[in-house]
C-alpha cells in the first residue's frame, strides 16, 4: 500500500476502550513527531464476532485479525492491550514499544459504593475471569460469582441496573475511558492483577525500521521489564490468559519484585511464589516461579478451569 512518509495507519478493535487508548497513542506519536499524521483503522477480530464464552485455550482471539492486517501492510502499527497478546511473539512482528503502564490493579464497582471489604453478605459479583473468580472466592467464600460479558460500559451498567451487586473490572480501562462510575481498587494482596494488565503493546513489522523508530520514543523501560517477566511466567506455565494464574512484577528499590500465583476457581486454594531480582533477570526468575508452581500442582487447577470456561469478552 502506497502512502506518504508522513502518514501512518494504526489498527485497532472497534470497542470503546480499544479506540480510546489507540487515540491516546496516536496523539502521543503526533506530539513526538510533528508533521506525522496518524489515521485509525477499525478492524473486527474473532473475539468481536464471537462476543464471549471464551475458554483458557482461546488465546489471541482479539489480535489475530489485526496482526494479519499488519503483516499484509494494510496498517503500519497496532495498539493492543498487552494482556490480550499471546505470550509468544508472532513471526515477522515485534513489540516496538511498551508505553508507561497505567494502574494494573482490579477495580470494584458496587451498589454499596464501597471497596471489596464493604461488600454485603452473599453479594452477587460479576466477572468472567477465572483468575479473579478464584482469588475473590478465597477471600470471601460467601460471594456469588456471576458470569459477565460485554464492553466495559455494559458491564459496569449492570450494577446501576440492579442486575448485580458488584462487578470487577480493570482500573486501567476505567481510567482511560473516564466513565462516570464510582470505583475502588482491590488490594493486590486480595487479587493479583492479570499478566500485562494496564500496559499497552505497540506492534509493528520487524522490518519496518521507520515505524519502529517513531514508536520507540514512547517506550518505558521499567514497564517493559515488568511485562517481559510477567509474560515469561505465563508462557512457562501455559494455559493462556484465561488460566486462573498470574504474575505481577513491579519496581522495588531498584529491583524487580515478582509475585506469582495459581488458584482453584472455586476459591479453595491459592498457591503463591515470589522473588526479588535484577530487572534484566526478570524473565528467567519468572520462569522459575512458574516451575515452582507447577511442582505444586498448578496444571491440575488450570485443567479444571479449562473444563469450566467462563464468558469474558474484551480487555477490562
Amino acid at each position: 500500500m502506497s502512502r506518504s512518509s508522513k502518514e501512518m495507519i494504526v489498527g485497532t478493535r472497534g470497542s470503546g476502550l480499544a479506540t480510546a487508548q489507540t487515540k491516546l497513542v496516536a496523539s502521543a506519536v503526533g506530539q513526538q513527531h510533528p508533521g506525522v499524521h496518524v489515521d485509525l483503522r477499525i478492524l473486527k477480530t474473532e473475539g468481536d464476532v464471537r462476543g464471549g464464552a471464551f475458554g483458557p485455550g482461546d488465546r489471541g482471539v482479539f489480535v489475530h485479525a489485526i496482526e494479519q492486517a499488519l503483516l499484509d501492510g494494510e496498517i503500519d502499527f497496532a495498539v493492543h492491550s498487552l494482556k490480550d497478546l499471546p505470550s509468544g511473539e508472532t513471526a515477522g512482528l515485534v513489540i516496538a514499544a511498551v508505553p508507561r503502564r497505567e494502574d494494573p490493579r482490579d477495580a470494584l464497582i458496587s451498589r454499596w459504593d464501597d471497596g471489596f471489604e464493604g461488600l454485603g453478605e452473599q453479594a452477587s459479583v460479576g466477572t468472567g475471569s477465572p483468575r479473579r473468580r478464584g482469588q475473590l472466592l478465597l477471600a470471601r467464600p460467601d460471594l456469588r460469582i456471576q458470569p459477565l460479558r460485554g464492553n466495559i460500559d455494559t458491564r459496569a451498567g449492570r450494577v446501576a441496573d440492579g442486575d448485580l451487586d458488584a462487578v470487577v473490572l480493570a482500573v486501567a480501562g476505567l481510567v482511560r475511558l473516564g466513565l462516570p462510575y464510582a470505583w475502588h481498587a482491590i488490594d493486590p494482596k486480595v487479587c493479583l492483577p492479570a499478566v500485562g494488565q494496564g500496559a499497552l503493546a505497540l506492534q509493528a513489522r520487524a522490518d519496518d525500521r521507520t515505524t519502529i523508530e517513531r514508536l520507540s520514543v514512547l517506550e518505558d523501560p521499567s514497564t517493559r521489564f515488568q511485562v517481559r517477566a510477567e509474560r515469561a511466567f505465563l508462557e512457562e506455565l501455559g494455559g493462556g490468559c484465561m488460566a486462573p494464574a498470574t504474575a505481577w512484577a513491579r519496581e522495588d528499590s531498584g529491583k524487580l519484585r515478582i509475585d506469582a500465583m495459581v488458584a482453584a476457581i472455586d476459591g479453595e486454594h491459592r498457591f503463591l511464589e515470589s522473588c526479588v531480582c535484577d530487572p534484566q533477570e526478570g524473565p528467567d526468575e519468572a520462569r522459575r516461579l512458574a516451575q515452582r508452581l507447577n511442582d505444586r500442582g498448578a496444571q491440575h487447577w488450570i485443567e479444571l478451569a479449562r473444563q469450566s470456561p467462563q464468558p469474558d469478552a474484551g480487555s477490562s
